[in-house]
C-alpha cells in the first residue's frame, strides 16, 4: 500500500482536530465548521477502507489508482493550505485571530475553486473517494456522476499545480517545502498525537456490509502524547447511485487475493493425531457437471485440500462468489484417471462434528434434531484439522445470501477452553480464547467476533504449543500483552494484526484482570509441559 494513502489519512484527521478550536471560537460558523470536520473524518474512514481493500483486491485497486492519486494530490494541496493558515495564529490567539484566518481561508478557496467554498470542495473529495471505495467493493458506479467529479477535481488540481510557484512567492496562503514535508512526517509529535480520530464500530460486519451503528468507547490514552478523539457527527453517505452500468467481471482476479487462498499451505503441520474414526468419504448424492455449474454461477475456488486414501483420492475445495460472498464446498472423489465423482452443497446447509481424528460435515434433519453425515474427512495433524474447521466456520459466517445467525458448532469437540477474555483487535472488540486439544495436547489461540450478527465467528487462530515454553515469549505491561512471535492464520478480510515497530504482536485486553489471567494460564502451561 502506498505510504501516501496512510499519510493523507493521518493528515486529514490532524486538520480536523485543528478545526475544533475554530468551532469553539466562532460560534456563528460552528455548523459549517462541524460539517468540515465530519467530511475530513469521513474521508479518513474511506481511505482506511480503501487501504484495507487494496490488500484483498489488488487488481481492483490498480483500476482505481489513477483516480485515487489525482484526488490525493489535490486533497494534499488543500490540507497544506489549511495547515499553513493555522500557523498564522499566535501561541495564545484571540477569537478575532481565528475569525481573520477563517475569512482568509474562505476567500482563498473561493478564488481558487471559482466560487466553491471549502465545504463544497471537501464534499466533492468525499463523494469521489466514496465512489472509488464502492468500486473496490464491486458496487456499480454512477458513471455520469463519477465523470463529473473527475472533471471537477482534475480542473482544481490543474489550478493548484499552476498556483504553486505563486504561492511560494508570498501569497496570503504561501507554502514552503519544509512545511509541506513536516506536515506529513509520521514520526513528528503532531502525527503521534492524532489519536483514534473517529468512532469505530465494535461489531464486525460481513464482507461488503457496512458496520452497525454500535460503538465501543475509545480506550484510555496510553501515553502523554495521546489525546481523546473529538466528537464528530454522523457522516452523511454519498448519493445513491441509480446507474445500471456494471463493472467488468473481475471476480476471478479478485478472489486470487481472498484471505482463504493457500490457507492450508500456511498451516504448519507438527502435531500428529492418532488415527481414529472413519476414513475420508462422501456420503451425499453425486452431482454431475458440478464444477461447470459453479463456474457458470460466478463461483471461484479459494482453497483446496487433498485427502489420500488407500483405493482412491478425495479432495475438497471451497468456492466463493465475490458479489455476495456466497460459499459452497465441492468434494471430488477420483477412483481412476477417467472416473471422477463430484458432490456440492452450500456451506450454510452443513454443520461440523468431530469424531476422533475425523471431521464430519453434516446436514440437519427432523427439524434440526438429527445430524446426518454428508462428508467425512480424516486428518493426520491437529493443525490441518483446526485450520479446516476454522476456515469452514469463517466462510459460512461471511456468506451474505443465506446467513447463519446462530452458530451452534463454534467449538471443536475435544478442545477445552482454558481462558477467555476481551481484546481490542484491529479496532474491533474480539473474544480471545485459549484452547487445548484433549487428544493431541495442542494449544492454540483464537480471536472471534464478540457480539453482533457474526458472534463467535473466528477472525484468526494461532498455534502456540511450542512458544509457551519460552520464558521471554510473552510479557505483560498493564492491559497489554506482548508476544515475541505469533503465526496467525487469518480468517477475515481486511484484518491487520496489531504489531509494534519491533515486530512484537500486541494483545490489548480491555481489563487488567484479563491480561493477568492470560499470562497466568500461559505460565501454568509452561510449568506442566
Amino acid at each position: 500500500m502506498d505510504l501516501q494513502v496512510r499519510d493523507i489519512t493521518i493528515f486529514a484527521e490532524n486538520v480536523a482536530v485543528g478545526l475544533r478550536n475554530f468551532r469553539t471560537c466562532l460560534p456563528e460558523h460552528s455548523a459549517e465548521i462541524t460539517n468540515l470536520i465530519a467530511d475530513l473524518y469521513a474521508m479518513s474512514a474511506t481511505l482506511t477502507g480503501i487501504e484495507g481493500l487494496s490488500r484483498q483486491f489488488s487488481r481492483k485497486y490498480a483500476l482505481i489508482k489513477p483516480d485515487l492519486d489525482m484526488v490525493l494530490a489535490s486533497l494534499k494541496y488543500t490540507l497544506d493550505d489549511i495547515i499553513t493558515s493555522f500557523r498564522k495564529l499566535d501561541k495564545k490567539p484571540r477569537p478575532d485571530d481565528y475569525r481573520h484566518v477563517w475569512h482568509d481561508l474562505d476567500a482563498y478557496f473561493r478564488e481558487e475553486s471559482n466560487s466553491y467554498n471549502l465545504k463544497r470542495r471537501l464534499t466533492k473529495y468525499r463523494m469521489f473517494l466514496q465512489e472509488l471505495e464502492d468500486m473496490m467493493r464491486n458496487k456499480a458506479p454512477d458513471v455520469r456522476f463519477l465523470t463529473e467529479l473527475r472533471g471537477t477535481v482534475m480542473s482544481l488540481l490543474s489550478e493548484q499545480d499552476g498556483r504553486l510557484a505563486a504561492s511560494m512567492a508570498g501569497l496570503s496562503l504561501g507554502r514552503s517545502d519544509s512545511s509541506a514535508s513536516s506536515s506529513l512526517d509520521p514520526g513528528s509529535p503532531a502525527e503521534q498525537r492524532h489519536g483514534p480520530g473517529k468512532r469505530r464500530s465494535y461489531e464486525r460486519a460481513r464482507p461488503g456490509l457496512r458496520p452497525s451503528s454500535s460503538y465501543f468507547p475509545p480506550m484510555s490514552p496510553t501515553s502523554s502524547q495521546d489525546v481523546p478523539p473529538p466528537w464528530v457527527p454522523e457522516v452523511p453517505s454519498s448519493p445513491t447511485s441509480t446507474s445500471t452500468t456494471t463493472m467488468s467481471n473481475l471476480s476471478s482476479a479478485i478472489l486470487n487475493d481472498h484471505w482463504a487462498k493457500d490457507i492450508f499451505a500456511k498451516a504448519v503441520s507438527v502435531t500428529p493425531i492418532l488415527a481414529s474414526g472413519e476414513s475420508s468419504k462422501c456420503h451425499g448424492e453425486e452431482i454431475e457437471n458440478a464444477k461447470e455449474w459453479l463456474h457458470d454461477e460466478g463461483f471461484d475456488e479459494v482453497a483446496y485440500l487433498a485427502f489420500d486414501e488407500d483405493s482412491f483420492k478425495l479432495s475438497v475445495s471451497f468456492y466463493v462468489r465475490e458479489d455476495d460472498s456466497r460459499a459452497r464446498i465441492l468434494c471430488k472423489v477420483q477412483k481412476s484417471r477417467r472416473s471422477n465423482k463430484y458432490y456440492c452443497l452450500p456451506l450454510n446447509m452443513l454443520e461440523v462434528r468431530r469424531a476422533g481424528s475425523s471431521l464430519q460435515l453434516c446436514r440437519r434433519r427432523r427439524s434440526g434434531t438429527e445430524l446426518v453425515p454428508w462428508v467425512t474427512l480424516r486428518f493426520h495433524t491437529i493443525e490441518k484439522m483446526v485450520t479446516f474447521f476454522c476456515t469452514f466456520i469463517a466462510l459460512r459466517s461471511q456468506d451474505m445470501r443465506r446467513q447463519v445467525h446462530n452458530i451452534r458448532d463454534f467449538e471443536l469437540d475435544a478442545e477445552r477452553e482454558q481462558f477467555g477474555g476481551l481484546i481490542v483487535d484491529d479496532r474491533y472488540l474480539h473474544a480471545l480464547r485459549i484452547y487445548q486439544d484433549r487428544i493431541s495436547g495442542s494449544i492454540r489461540l483464537q480471536a472471534s467476533v464478540h457480539e453482533g450478527e457474526l458472534e463467535r465467528a473466528p477472525v484468526w487462530t494461532a498455534f502456540i504449543t511450542h512458544d509457551i515454553n519460552s520464558s521471554v515469549w510473552a510479557c505483560r505491561i498493564g492491559k497489554k500483552v506482548y508476544l515475541r512471535d505469533l503465526q496467525r492464520v487469518v480468517l477475515f478480510p481486511d484484518y491487520t494484526p496489531p504489531v509494534t515497530p519491533r515486530g512484537e504482536h500486541v494483545l490489548k485486553f480491555t481489563s487488567d484482570t484479563d491480561a493477568r489471567g492470560f499470562i497466568e494460564v500461559i505460565r501454568r502451561f509452561a510449568l506442566t509441559d
